[in-house]
């Protein structure tokens, strides 16, 4: 009944990937808080915005280990609706300011792993929040790269500039669906296409949409279905759920991305 390594099955090899991303004394901080928080039935915050509840651990590993499995599978796409998300944890998980609800940088662990098959790996961030744990971690590491679009000056108020292996474009506050695939279409698929990578995960938060709560964006669906359509042409993409509180705009969001994928 204490034991919360009873509540499901976890593949044996997990935390040497996680290694891949995280620092093993932040490993040993999350195992610990999560074992005493469903020991004791209760909630217990790393910061003041992210929290480990009874039941988080095993959502935590069952969402990296999805994006592992996601990396050794042969389907060509692939969707992980991984909860929590995890482009805003960094090496030791704080980065700056918060963790961003983020515990596993999910999509950084399966990059990671992803670069001992593949030759280039690419990482594409269309949040509205910066990934600023991603850019962290990967920053300077050869075989991988990052682009993120998300909106300027807003939470956690990093991106503004570009380095070595990682491409941020903050945007204005208030764009539209025409501004954001004409940009897509002018700044960032000229990149992507000088990478010409032979995997891509896609850090896919659907808080840019206008209805979203977090959102500072007035777009739709439709820059979402253009980026979709776009990496249709790559021979492997995995899709892995990062921001979003909006429920009807995850659920139609998802159901886009699933039904143009056929």
């Amino acid at each position: 009944k204490n034991n919360y390594k009873k509540i499901g099955k976890i593949r044996k090899d997990i935390y040497r990937y996680i290694n891949l991303a995280h620092s093993w004394k932040y490993i040993r901080k999350i195992k610990r808080i999560s074992k005493i928080s469903f020991k004791n039935n209760k909630i217990i915050y790393l910061d003041e915005d992210t929290y480990i509840s009874p039941l988080s651990y095993f959502s935590i590993l069952k969402s990296v280990e999805g994006v592992l499995e996601s990396v050794e599978m042969n389907e060509k796409y692939i969707f992980i609706p991984t909860r929590p998300p995890g482009h805003h944890s960094g090496k030791n998980g704080l980065v700056n300011i918060t963790q961003g609800f983020c515990i596993f940088n999910n999509v950084a662990i399966g990059s990671l792993y992803a670069r001992k098959l593949y030759k280039n790996v690419l990482i594409l961030d269309i949040d509205i929040h910066h990934g600023n744990g991603t850019q962290e971690i990967i920053e300077n590491k050869k075989k991988i790269y990052y682009i993120s679009t998300h909106a300027k000056n807003i939470y956690p108020f990093t991106g503004l500039e570009s380095g070595n292996n990682y491409f941020n474009f903050p945007l204005e506050k208030g764009i539209d669906d025409l501004y954001y695939i004409k940009f897509f279409k002018e700044k960032i698929i000229p990149i992507i296409e000088n990478i010409n990578p032979d995997i891509i995960f896609v850090s896919l938060g659907f808080d840019m949409h206008k209805d979203d709560p977090l959102s500072v964006f007035n777009i739709t669906l439709e820059p979402y279905k253009f980026v979709f359509d776009y990496l249709k042409k790559y021979n492997k993409v995995i899709y892995v759920l990062e921001g979003g509180y909006n429920l009807n705009v995850i659920y139609n969001g998802i159901d886009t991305l699933l039904k143009l994928y056929g």
